[in-house]
């Protein structure tokens, strides 16, 4: 697992050959579990560090009420096509991220009903 957050042109560097991402390529996508299967969500947007260079997680947005959690950076398997997929189903809750002190502590995502 990578440490630290990922710098963006290294992440998206080969999707579809260019820097020429657009958030809203991302966004909306759904996000999967491969060690679960389970569907977490949707993303709903991005987050970046204060210096807008650094791709810190995606919001996931889930359930009825689109309930907000993380998905740390360091937890994305692959950025594809179709889907985002994550390598567990551990996500930061929303207040988990605005509380956090440089180091974030992630959750496991089970208690809550995935995305149908």
């Amino acid at each position: 697992m990578a440490e630290g957050p990922i710098n963006l042109e290294e992440q998206f560097a080969g999707w579809r050959g260019s820097m020429s991402k657009r958030a809203s390529d991302v966004i909306g996508r759904p996000v999967v579990s491969a060690d679960t299967g389970k569907r977490l969500g949707v993303v709903g947007d991005l987050l970046l560090d204060d210096d807008g260079r650094h791709l810190l997680g995606l919001v996931v947005t889930h359930g009825l009420l689109r309930g907000e959690d993380v998905l740390l950076i360091e937890s994305v398997q692959s950025l594809g096509p179709d889907a985002v997929v994550s390598r567990t189903d551990t996500l930061v809750t929303a207040r988990e991220w605005r509380n956090r002190d440089g180091a974030v502590h992630a959750s496991p995502a089970a208690g809550r009903e995935p995305d149908r």
